[in-house]
């Protein structure tokens, strides 16, 4: 007998008499190597309770995954740029595939939706995420190995769950999305269309405490499965290996970011990734993502970066310096604080942030609402809730709320296989049009309008105060609008109490009269008394 058939029969015999060692042996990466560069996975993120996957779909593989039993996420992702032009991909899928090799050894290595199986929920429970854990929740279903960058098969085989973990929906799709679409166009050109072959790696470094689904987001309270399963990632990080038979067109670098909407983007060099991998996942050992991180340091890894940046300034509108710099940094202030702080109608002398607002000091009350008309039209200062940011090529507009005024719900507003921009506000699947465009003043009617992204315009509300005419706050999520009435108001709490809000156009003030007051309707029709207070944002 050899000594392989011998190591093959005791590690049988472990199996057996351990079960639980079954669980953390499920696969291996032996029919999926061509994934990795150099034929070697990264190394450092294996626990006793990781799960190594070679993620197969219509009997091919795909790419390869190292899944998290106990979080219930993948710790990574390995792939390689697919075809760059195969249209007609589907975007999204109702239900995401599972595997039913995590709850079984022997079961089927072929991923499978749950209603393909005969598994209970309970048993894909007991391994993985499954689709219920994310319904509503506030979270979308993140690729590691992203959709866009495959095609056909390929590109279905990256809709399961052992592809995906929770992502906060701003980060995922308007600073990731951004991220992947350049770095799509860029190792296309650069590597592929060279002669070289793309290598990537995308990780989640699970959260310390949030999990979903989360009690509090359950709005019907009506949900009879577990709570708390899925663990929300802190970081996400993509490494970038561009092998080529020439060692001076080789290179390599990194991404990392912070999973929120306020997040901190980085670009980085492999071997630093490395270092700060194994400090976020606590290995006990060194990580490494590439086998000799892949000439991290060459001259045309630089040009690459350089590239790079320059395509994600157009994105972001940012100052980046040096390739190893930080990405995007985002101060403390959300984007609208940082378009009103850099207002070129405001006098910056005169203003101070504070800590709920701005506090702006002007020589008379009758110039007040002037500045703030002046500086809504002019530089655009977006309301809080709709946090919009441009897309590379300038022609997308993201956007979470609607032309009246209400949320998106999961999705953002987008064409979605119609003429126009909407999305759902509600999980009943009730909807409404998008702006494509800033919502403005016409001047002949007085109305407020938006083109819808058809030819048609449709009447829309602008967001633009925090404070209504008695001196309430508005909710946080709710500023003053008109929300399909013919007045402005706002919300003040969750119990749908509700109080009016000076319009735009017309400022709280005495306007010839003993007393204060302002218009709430315009044209300039239904007015109320007000507070005297000039609070814009």
């Amino acid at each position: 007998m050899s000594h392989r058939t011998m190591d093959w029969l005791m590690l049988l015999g472990c199996v057996l008499l351990w079960p639980g060692l079954a669980l953390a042996e499920v696969g291996s990466f032996t029919r999926c190597n061509d994934h990795f560069y150099r034929d070697a996975e990264p190394r450092g993120f294996d626990t006793n309770n990781t799960a190594e996957i070679c993620q197969r779909y219509s009997n091919l593989y795909h790419f390869a995954t190292l899944y998290d039993r106990p979080q219930r996420i993948p710790r990574w992702s390995a792939y390689t740029l697919g075809n760059p032009n195969c249209p007609g991909q589907a975007q999204k899928r109702s239900q995401w595939f599972v595997e039913p090799q995590l709850v079984h050894p022997d079961e089927s290595p072929e991923m499978a939706t749950e209603a393909e199986s005969t598994l209970s929920l309970d048993e894909w429970r007991s391994s993985q995420a499954i689709n219920e854990d994310y319904e509503d929740t506030s979270y979308n279903r993140g690729h590691l190995n992203p959709n866009a960058f495959q095609c056909n098969d390929n590109h279905i085989a990256t809709f399961t769950l052992t592809n995906a973990v929770p992502m906060d929906p701003y980060f995922n799709r308007v600073h990731w999305s951004k991220l992947e679409k350049t770095l799509k166009a860029q190792l296309t050109g650069s590597c592929r269309n060279a002669g070289g072959k793309p290598y990537l790696v995308t990780g989640a470094v699970p959260g310390d405490t949030e999990k979903i689904p989360i009690e509090g987001e359950d709005k019907e309270g009506d949900r009879n499965w577990p709570y708390n399963r899925v663990s929300v990632p802190s970081h996400i990080w993509t490494a970038v290996c561009c092998d080529h038979g020439d060692n001076n067109r080789k290179f390599s670098f990194a991404f990392i970011g912070e999973n929120k909407e306020v997040s901190s983007l980085q670009i980085i060099p492999v071997e630093q990734l490395n270092t700060e991998l194994s400090r976020l996942y606590k290995t006990p050992g060194p990580v490494e993502v590439f086998a000799d991180d892949c000439g991290s340091k060459s001259q045309k890894g630089q040009e690459v970066l350089s590239a790079m940046k320059k395509a994600l300034y157009n994105t972001f509108q940012i100052l980046l310096t040096d390739p190893y710099s930080q990405l995007v940094k985002r101060s403390k202030l959300d984007r609208e604080t940082s378009q009103v702080m850099t207002s070129q109608t405001l006098d910056q002398k005169k203003m101070q942030l504070t800590g709920i607002g701005f506090r702006v000091d002007i020589s008379r009350l009758a110039d007040g609402h002037g500045h703030f008309e002046k500086t809504y039209e002019q530089d655009n200062v977006a309301p809080a809730v709709a946090r919009l940011a441009r897309a590379a090529d300038d022609s997308e507009l993201y956007i979470r709320v609607t032309a009246p005024g209400w949320p998106c719900v999961e999705e953002f507003c987008g064409y979605q296989g119609y003429a126009y921009s909407w999305c759902y506000t509600s999980k009943n699947n009730d909807w409404n049009y998008c702006c494509t465009e800033n919502c403005t003043v016409n001047p002949a009617s007085k109305l407020y309008q938006c083109p819808r992204g058809d030819g048609s315009t449709i009447q829309c509300s602008p967001q633009y105060s925090t404070m209504t005419v008695s001196g309430k706050v508005c909710r946080a999520d709710h500023p003053c609008g008109l929300y399909e009435e013919k007045y402005f108001w706002c919300y003040i709490d969750y119990k749908d109490n509700w109080d009016y809000c000076c319009s735009p156009q017309h400022n709280c003030g005495t306007h010839g009269y003993g007393y204060q007051w302002c218009y709430i309707q315009d044209p300039e029709k239904s007015w109320e008394f007000c507070t005297m207070r000039i609070t814009p944002w």
